[in-house]
């Protein structure tokens, strides 16, 4: 009886807690600027993290809707080679790169990782003279850490309670969320951008069978040439296992 009690107490908790909160933010979808193809370079990673500063960098300058190449469609390659700011969890110390106040425009450092369907390594080359290259200028940012369980290819470590946590902060920061999870055998770094939980996404879970009908759904931004996508909440709930906040410092 005990046990049941507390488990109401928490329910109802939780139910006022995120009273507030409405059932789906899309703000930031205005600001995302589209990923290029990583195709299988591995560089997810710095991917993520240069979205994640151009989203930030065009939110500030109030720039919607923003087009290739233009003025904060950063280098994913500048900081493949930037040194560290500050070391953090290995899915928040690239993004913290850029706290060197300034990146280099991908007009000037082209970042061509899948090229004709093959792996160009010259994404992770230094740019010969890279410091008499023009800068784009940028603000500081800081990362918030939500959660990270297990390692880098765990699944099944998260709960309905991460998935409530991660549209919190989304609601409450109004800034992207990085994550990791399992893609089918490899680590994974993307952004979480929104959610809605009244539209359906694709199934990403383990068991495609298990999340058939299931309604609620991520906006995230991948690496493949693709601007945002939606990916059913149970995508994360059991593929997730890392998620931090990457918001402008105050």
């Amino acid at each position: 009886m005990f046990q049941i009690l507390v488990t109401l107490l928490l329910s109802v908790t939780s139910t006022f807690a995120y009273a507030d909160r409405p059932a789906s933010y899309t703000e930031l979808l205005d600001y995302v600027q589209e990923a290029p193809d990583q195709g299988e370079t591995n560089t997810c990673l710095y991917v993520a993290s240069t979205g994640a500063m151009e989203l930030l960098a065009n939110k500030a300058m109030g720039l919607k809707n923003p087009q290739p190449y233009g003025p904060n469609d950063l280098s994913e390659s500048f900081v493949i080679n930037a040194p560290d700011t500050i070391k953090k969890s290995f899915f928040e110390t690239p993004v913290l790169r850029f706290n060197k106040g300034h990146a280099i425009h991908i007009s000037h450092w082209p970042y061509e990782a899948w090229k004709k369907n093959e792996i160009n390594k010259s994404v992770w080359w230094n740019l010969p003279n890279s410091s008499q290259v023009p800068k784009v200028k940028l603000p500081s940012i800081q990362t918030i850490k939500l959660f990270q369980f297990g390692n880098r290819w765990s699944t099944d470590v998260l709960d309905d309670s991460h998935v409530e946590q991660i549209k919190e902060a989304l609601w409450a920061h109004k800034s992207p969320i990085i994550v990791n999870y399992n893609d089918e055998g490899f680590w994974h770094v993307i952004l979480i951008v929104g959610y809605d939980d009244h539209l359906p996404g694709e199934c990403y879970d383990t068991n495609p069978k298990e999340c058939e009908g299931d309604i609620g759904s991520f906006y995230i931004r991948d690496s493949f040439g693709i601007k945002t996508e939606l990916r059913d909440y149970d995508w994360f709930r059991v593929k997730g296992n890392a998620a931090a906040v990457v918001k402008l410092a105050p």
